[in-house]
């Protein structure tokens, strides 16, 4: 994805999330001097993202000073080396996690794990204070045409035993409520009421520390992970195989 010189692509937002800057050049309400963060995030159509630049009121601890920030005002932020943990932003692919609330019941059953850079300091990553912040590009419904009450009262009345058995789910996301959808009966719930989806964070998990997998020729983790807080941990693959059982095919691993 380009930008038009005001936006950043989703690769950059992720690497850019994570890190403390200080302002080296005056922008909106920022002064030369101000150390903050990147603390927000939002999908502009088709085009990018914008960030939103945070920094504490120096006269007042406890409130934050917030700009619009492009990539032309990143020349005015100096990376800087912090002790303090990190949080970062992790962006979930539609072609594993078919809307958030697949992901959120993934974690509720098996816990979670994301491949991220390795360019991380795995040593900012403090067990219970770390968070990855959870995005994904339809975590954000927009509803067109009436509200959503009319939605699911029209979904109500529609003959399906799916569409039913999907309207009696408990949903933590509830716009994945109609992603879940069977595909001709959401397409045309979204004609109708011009429903549409965008990129949004729609929550976080805590962090436990950073792996790294350690190759078959590999006798340890690298010396400049290791250095930088990455554990090693191997894995072994087990090739799947078809079993026939009662007529039908499983999988086993």
């Amino acid at each position: 994805m380009k930008t038009n010189g005001k936006l950043f692509t989703l690769h950059e937002v992720e690497e850019l999330m994570a890190r403390r800057y200080q302002v080296t050049r005056r922008f909106g309400p920022m002064s030369v001097g101000d150390v903050g963060s990147i603390v927000d995030v939002s999908q502009q159509g088709e085009d990018g993202y914008m960030l939103i630049f945070g920094a504490p009121k120096r006269d007042d601890s406890g409130t934050y000073k917030l700009a619009p920030l492009t990539p032309r005002e990143m020349l005015f932020l100096r990376l800087i080396e912090v002790e303090e943990p990190v949080d970062v932003l992790v962006t979930c692919g539609e072609e594993y996690w078919a809307s958030p609330q697949v992901l959120i019941k993934e974690i509720e059953r098996m816990g979670f794990s994301h491949r991220i850079s390795n360019n991380l300091d795995a040593r900012r990553i403090k067990r219970g204070i770390s968070r990855a912040f959870l995005g994904h590009n339809r975590a954000v419904m927009h509803v067109g045409k009436g509200n959503y009450d009319v939605v699911l009262a029209y979904l109500a009345g529609v003959a399906d035993r799916e569409v039913q058995e999907i309207l009696r789910r408990e949903y933590i996301h509830e716009p994945s409520r109609i992603l879940d959808l069977p595909p001709a009966i959401r397409n045309k719930v979204c004609r109708k009421f011009r429903i549409t989806f965008e990129y949004g964070i729609f929550g976080y998990v805590y962090l436990t520390g950073c792996t790294y997998y350690v190759k078959p020729n590999e006798e340890t983790v690298p010396q400049d992970l290791a250095e930088r807080g990455y554990k090693g941990a191997r894995v072994t693959r087990i090739q799947e195989q078809a079993v026939i059982v009662h007529e039908k095919e499983l999988e086993v691993a």
